[in-house]
């Protein structure tokens, strides 16, 4: 059994347990913890997902100096849906900090977020493309993770799960349904957790620091799990999301981590 192997049967192995408490307490749990005038947990759920959004924006600028000088067709392609993502994450940005302003200056926050894409990308057309082999697996990293993990293993299981938020249960709590039933199509999205995913973006971090000395390394782990599992907790705290759908936001960004960072080993060793 190979090492990535070993990997995910163990990360599976240690997300089994809680997924079936969950799947039995999810509620229970909600009723016990949830307090939605919680200072610490509504100021996570405003600005919580910052940090993550910085890793992805980092690794689209990273991966786009990497390729800016290819002309090949895909990776034109590439840098078009990299400048309009980062403009779109820009544009959340400016939501997150600005809140209300945004939305009435909708059209006019859009226009500035395009032009910051611009200028940031401009920026990059001057300076030396990027050459550092960890610096360019840790954007593939990010890149990845953020499409496989987030886009696709989050988002889109959000808008086929239809399972309804804590908060936005009547007081008899009859439109809640355990994780393992999925709803359909129905307007909600409680499950799985983003910004639980978002907080465990942060791991790819690792990879700048895997040359650095083992208690460094060891230093950043433990405050990037502290980081993702604080985060969690405040989405069951604050109402917005059961236990159970930030136990499956984290274990689809963990699973993608894992698998892209165990297939750029292999590449780079067969590469050797």
């Amino acid at each position: 059994m190979g090492q990535l192997t070993k990997q995910i049967v163990l990360l599976i192995l240690i997300f089994i347990p809680p997924a079936i408490l969950f799947g039995i307490y999810d509620l229970d749990i909600s009723k016990q913890i949830v307090n939605e005038n919680s200072v610490w947990a509504r100021f996570l759920e405003e600005y919580g997902m910052i940090p993550g959004i910085f890793v992805i924006l980092s690794g689209i600028y990273l991966y786009y100096s990497y390729i800016m000088q290819k002309s090949d067709l895909w990776s034109y392609i590439q840098k078009v849906i990299f400048f309009l993502v980062s403009s779109g994450l820009i544009f959340y940005l400016y939501e997150i900090l600005l809140g209300e302003i945004v939305k009435y200056y909708f059209l006019l926050f859009l226009i500035v977020s395009f032009i910051d894409g611009i200028i940031v990308l401009m920026y990059i057309h001057k300076i030396r493309q990027v050459s550092n082999p960890i610096l360019i697996k840790y954007a593939k990293l990010v890149v990845g993770v953020a499409l496989f993990g987030y886009v696709i293993g989050i988002q889109a299981i959000k808008f086929l799960w239809g399972r309804v938020r804590f908060r936005e249960l009547d007081a008899s709590f009859s439109q809640f349904t355990p994780w393992y039933l999925p709803q359909g199509i129905t307007g909600f999205d409680s499950f799985p957790s983003g910004h639980a995913a978002m907080g465990w973006m942060l791991l790819a971090l690792l990879v700048l620091f895997n040359q650095s000395k083992t208690w460094l390394k060891n230093f950043i782990f433990m405050l990037i799990i502290m980081w993702a599992v604080l985060l969690a907790y405040s989405r069951v705290v604050i109402g917005a999301h059961f236990a159970s759908d930030v136990l499956f936001g984290s274990f689809f960004i963990i699973l993608a981590y894992l698998i892209l960072r165990g297939n750029f080993n292999q590449q780079i060793l067969n590469n050797k």
